[in-house]
């Protein structure tokens, strides 16, 4: 446990005995799992009754292998077995580090710093453009598969302990954006697999059922917010970045049994109940930014109004495409 105190120098986290996989995120795997147990302090009795009476399987199925995206996170029906694809689960991780380094280097340093008026955050710029890098990359995995170089991209396995903040942080938010997949998979094993394995169901039915799965989801994460609210910003953070790494695979965001994803999006948000200086305001911006950038999409950030603001400026525009 000696990289918990280290300042310089290179932090390893592979342990061939324990991590499976060949891609770097698998050092947190096993996190994934235990925070996932831990979503509040009844969740574990919780699994236990759905395991016994419901049938959820007590396996989470990691399908490894240097594979493009193969699929995103599912449950079967036939076994209620959730299901991660290795190179998702990379893909997820890249998007939490960009979006959160964008976030703090282009809007929350620059703002400390000028309400401060001196420099109290250094500003970074290859930091940020190594983000920029890494976002590439998680597109490309949706196309074809490509090895991530530890030496030269941010990941959760390799780093400088001088950069850990932009390395830590991250794998803090991408914990808790598998966590609400993982709630979001677990309320379709106790309240849906049931009914759709009895019977026809139109696609509405399917959205239906994955708005309260979204809703379930997000409920249980919030009764695992502690009373002092120490981790609330990670989950809430958390939340957001597992709805924005839905975006970046077309540039429509509409889909035959799943609600819109910048719906999705702003019911979570309103759920969450944030306060107007919520960083998920300013966060969800750089995600969608990000994601009509991609695509060329044609709008415009109004940089004239606060965050919040700006955000339903921003969903205005993509409901008006």
């Amino acid at each position: 446990m000696e990289w918990i105190f280290k300042s310089t120098g290179e932090i390893n986290h592979y342990n061939p005995h324990i991590h499976e996989g060949t891609q770097p995120i698998r050092v947190l795997n096993h996190m994934n799992v235990h925070m996932f147990i831990n979503t509040h302090p009844n969740f574990a009795e919780e699994l236990k009754k759905a395991i016994n009476e419901n049938g959820l399987s007590s396996k989470i199925n990691i399908v490894f292998g240097e594979t493009r995206i193969e699929r995103t996170p599912y449950i079967r029906n036939d076994n209620k077995s959730i299901y991660l694809d290795e190179t998702f689960l990379s893909y997820l991780w890249c998007i939490c580090h960009t979006v959160w380094t964008v976030y703090i280097q282009e809007i929350d340093f620059p703002r400390c710093n000028s309400l401060n008026g001196k420099e109290v955050y250094k500003i970074d710029a290859q930091i940020t453009e190594k983000a920029y890098d890494l976002f590439d990359y998680a597109k490309s995995l949706i196309v074809s598969y490509s090895k991530w170089d530890v030496d030269k991209m941010p990941n959760p396995e390799k780093y400088q302990a001088e950069y850990r903040d932009f390395i830590e942080q991250p794998n803090g938010f991408y914990t808790e954006a598998i966590k609400f997949i993982l709630c979001h998979e677990y309320i379709h094993a106790i309240k849906h697999i049931d009914e759709i394995n009895a019977g026809e169901y139109e696609n509405s039915h399917f959205i239906e059922f994955e708005k309260e799965a979204d809703y379930e989801a997000i409920e249980l994460l919030k009764k695992g917010i502690f009373p002092n609210r120490i981790n609330q910003i990670a989950v809430h953070v958390g939340i957001t970045l597992g709805i924005l790494s839905m975006l970046y695979f077309r540039p429509n965001t509409d889909a035959p049994r799943h609600p819109n994803t910048e719906d999705r999006l702003v019911v979570a948000l309103n759920q969450l109940e944030l306060s107007d200086d919520s960083p998920c305001w300013g966060i969800a911006l750089i995600g969608m930014d990000l994601w009509a950038k991609q695509f060329d999409l044609g709008i415009n950030w109004n940089t004239e109004l606060n965050e919040k603001e700006a955000f339903e400026d921003f969903i205005a525009q993509i409901k008006a495409l």
